[in-house]
Parts: C-alpha cells; sequence; structure tokens
C-alpha cells in the first residue's frame, strides 16, 4: 500500500474532494432545468398531447450522471483523507 501521508497522495484527495463539489451542483442545476423540459406539448389539429423530448432525456441523463460521479468524487475524497492510516513510529 502507499505512503498515505505522501504529499502527492494528499493533494490528489484534495483534488478529487474539490472537483466533486462543482461537478455535484453542476449536475443538480442542469437536472432541474430538464426536470422541467422533459414532457412538451405536440399540438395537432384534433387536440394537444404531452410527449417526451427525446433530446431533455438524454440531457437528463449526462447531469444525473454528472451529479453521481460528483457525489462519488466527493465521497472518495473525503474518505481518502480521513481513513488515512497512522504514521509507522519509527524512532
Amino acid at each position: 500500500m502507499g505512503d498515505t501521508h505522501s504529499r502527492g497522495f494528499v493533494l490528489a484527495a484534495r483534488r478529487m474532494f474539490w472537483s466533486g463539489i462543482p461537478l455535484f451542483g453542476l449536475g443538480l442545476a442542469v437536472a432541474w432545468v430538464a426536470d422541467g423540459r422533459l414532457m412538451t406539448w405536440e399540438c395537432e389539429s384534433t387536440g394537444c398531447r404531452r410527449t417526451a423530448g427525446a433530446g431533455w432525456e438524454a440531457i437528463q441523463i449526462g447531469a444525473l450522471t454528472t451529479l453521481v460521479l460528483g457525489v462519488a468524487l466527493t465521497a472518495a475524497g473525503f474518505l481518502m483523507i480521513t481513513l488515512r492510516r497512522p504514521r509507522s513510529g519509527s524512532s
């Protein structure tokens, strides 16, 4: 197992944590916007009905994927920092 107190390990964990937060926010914002536009009205001469737009469904799937990736990166970075092995006491 690698040295969990090395500068590179701590830097990678911090980058994972801090890059996960904006990804989570971006995914949440896009999913919120796409949610209202997922169903559209399609009107014909006989009347109007609601239909699902395929483009907005793809955007919503991408947004949810981004949201899950953000949560995963944030959780992994947090766990990497908090669950580090104690320093070996070689004196």
